[in-house]
């Protein structure tokens, strides 16, 4: 892959290579080797969901699997989202996906690599992944039942993407202000700037509002791997 068509998600310097918002194809970043074809993932202590009007969800933990696609930069994933727990009328108690176990919630979409600068520089240039989520329903008691829309993206920044290893750590976060991801934006195939679709979700059948989860993971490999080459 050459260092000057690589792919980005969205930091959104004012670099002069950030102009090239045109029509001009560019290399998406690629698992090497590329006889990995599955991955395995869990969060680093608890994960959280955050509402614009302050109502959050936290739970335990999730674990993953994901399967590679043989272009090495997408695939699909399910994951295992265990302990979770939202206030409801001041009181916490469990969250269950719909036809789960109590206290499991169960989400499956695709995974994209992407990069979150454009770069000639391969050691300032930044990797992020890009969830598209399926859609998601679950309970938390009788009073409160959510639904998360299919389609909405998630951004998460890559913590070591130049390393050559088994194990990469990922931080899903929250900008400063506002009720908003810190990661919005990202470069398709044509090298255009776009943003990603915020994941909604609604309450009892109410008015889908944003949705932002926050917290930081691990991606592991069958073997040592690189990310940006």
């Amino acid at each position: 892959m050459s260092y000057p068509r690589l792919i980005a998600i969205a930091a959104a310097t004012a670099c002069a290579i950030c102009a090239a918002t045109t029509s001009t194809a560019l290399a998406l970043p690629t698992i090497l080797p590329t006889t990995i074809t599955s991955l395995t993932g869990g969060s680093i202590g608890s994960v959280e969901a955050v509402k614009a009007n302050g109502e959050t969800m936290t739970c335990q933990g999730l674990t993953s699997s994901s399967t590679v696609e043989t272009n090495g930069h997408l695939g699909l994933y399910t994951s295992d989202i265990r302990g979770c727990q939202a206030n409801v009328g001041g009181i916490n108690v469990k969250c269950t996906g719909e036809g789960e176990s109590e206290g499991v919630i169960l989400q499956s979409g695709s995974w994209h690599l992407v990069y979150d600068t454009l770069s000639v520089n391969l050691a300032s240039a930044g990797l992020a992944v890009l969830d598209l989520t399926s859609r998601v329903k679950f309970k938390c008691t009788s009073l409160a039942s959510i639904e998360l829309l299919p389609g909405g993206m998630e951004l998460c920044l890559v913590l070591n993407p130049t390393a050559l290893t088994k194990i990469f750590e990922g931080h899903c976060s929250k900008a400063a202000s506002g009720n908003r991801p810190f990661e919005t934006k990202y470069y398709n195939e044509a090298g255009t700037l776009v943003g990603i679709v915020p994941l909604l979700a609604n309450k009892n059948g109410g008015t889908f509002e944003e949705l932002v989860l926050v917290g930081l993971g691990t991606v592991l490999f069958p073997a040592a791997a690189l990310l940006m080459a």
